[in-house]
């Protein structure tokens, strides 16, 4: 058996599953998705099957947040879509020859009760760089290291994760680097860089997060910079672009989809599915954003950022990346003055630039390690595979 089931529960865990199948389906193995928060378009994307209910729930995966996001999702029917994730996952495990999870504890309990054994962890979120140490806290819960320790490969995003882990008895955990950094990809993007890169993420903080960025874009006009939005899909339908500016298609599919035009002649232009060299003809980008924002600063951008209302970029949201990302990140209020001030101390400084980008490659490590993963896992799927426990990276 060939089989692949794969698990993840977010957009950023979406689009690192999928790096993580691609190179899996070049070692030979057939990959069935089953993404547990929103449609799993990416994975659709890349060609891969997609199994179960594709529905949105109101609070985006970030239900726990509170009380009013809970009976949100739950009258939207997250219970009958959840059992419906479940059969799909068990259903398809029947088949397979492991259960791939790419996510947290919930993912890792759907992994260990629906899917089939072996069971491999690709744990993207947990990070003892962003852990705020304090009382009894634990960047892994008891929960979720009881169930890491069923598993037979389980490969943290950083090296701190590797070590404490094996310290706190999950022998298999490995680290062989952060796959975000491999899922760069897109059509190319036909302006002329280096660019204002905006960053609005993919959950509905981006309706009022983007407004503020494209205030920010007009207090930057004498910067050089040409403004371009990483669009991550959710509908334009409806929406101006915010007071003064118009939303214009280009009739494109692909690349640049729309332009935002002000009055005063500011224009920002909007991208889809050209990710790749939206960060790579970055200097600078101003994000709301989960994983897009630490795959930029994996790439030397540095960021600067501002909290929402949520669902998804609270405050406290925003402490924790930028915990995490360091000098990578600024954090700043959410108007566009202080944006705008923010941005220009980057532009204005080749120490604060190279500050961001050596803490970005620090938090995030270096490309690759969606091959090195996915090897490592055909390794273990091989007969002849002992499981000694030990990590290939030592």
């Amino acid at each position: 058996m060939s089989r692949i089931v794969l698990i993840s529960n977010g957009h950023g865990e979406d689009i690192i599953g999928a790096a993580l199948a691609q190179e899996l389906r070049a070692l030979g193995y057939t990959l069935q998705a089953v993404p547990l928060v929103g449609r799993g378009g990416v994975y659709e994307e890349a060609g891969f099957a997609v199994l179960g209910p594709r529905q949105e729930m109101p609070s985006g995966g970030f239900a726990l947040q509170s009380l009013a996001a809970i009976w949100a999702d739950l009258k939207a029917g997250w219970v009958s879509m959840s059992l419906a994730h479940y059969r799909a996952v068990k259903e398809a495990a029947r088949a397979a020859a492991a259960t791939l999870v790419v996510g947290d504890v919930y993912a890792l309990l759907v992994g260990h009760f629906m899917g089939r054994p072996p069971l491999f962890l690709m744990q993207c979120r947990s990070s003892l760089r962003a852990w705020q140490r304090q009382g009894w806290s634990r960047p892994y819960s008891a929960l979720e290291r009881f169930l890491m320790r069923r598993a037979v490969g389980v490969y943290p995003r950083e090296p701190e994760g590797e070590y404490w882990l094996r310290a706190h008895g999950v022998p298999h955990a490995c680290y062989l680097g952060n796959p975000m950094l491999d899922a760069l990809e897109g059509v190319p993007l036909e302006l002329k860089p280096p660019y204002l890169l905006l960053l609005p993420g993919s959950r509905s903080d981006a309706y009022e997060s983007l407004p503020k960025m494209l205030g920010a874009c007009r207090l930057l006009s004498d910067t050089g910079l040409t403004p371009v939005v990483a669009w991550a899909g959710l509908s334009l339908e409806g929406w101006s672009g915010g007071e003064g500016w118009r939303l214009e298609p280009t009739e494109r599919q692909e690349g640049i989809t729309h332009t935002l035009n002000h009055p005063d002649g500011t224009r920002v232009y909007l991208s889809q599915g050209a990710f790749r060299d939206c960060i790579l003809g970055a200097k600078v980008a101003i994000s709301t954003s989960g994983t897009a924002a630490e795959q930029a600063a994996g790439y030397g951008v540095p960021l600067v950022s501002f909290p929402t209302s949520g669902p998804q970029y609270t405050l406290a949201f925003a402490q924790t990346q930028k915990r995490l990302l360091g000098d990578a990140l600024l954090l700043t209020h959410p108007r566009p003055e202080a944006i705008a001030q923010g941005v220009r101390r980057f532009l204005s400084s080749e120490e604060l630039r190279a500050r961001a980008r050596a803490a970005g490659q620090a938090a995030m490590g270096v490309p690759g390690a969606a091959r090195r993963i996915a090897q490592e896992i055909h390794r273990q799927l091989q007969p002849t595979d002992q499981g000694s426990g030990q990590c290939p990276s030592r």
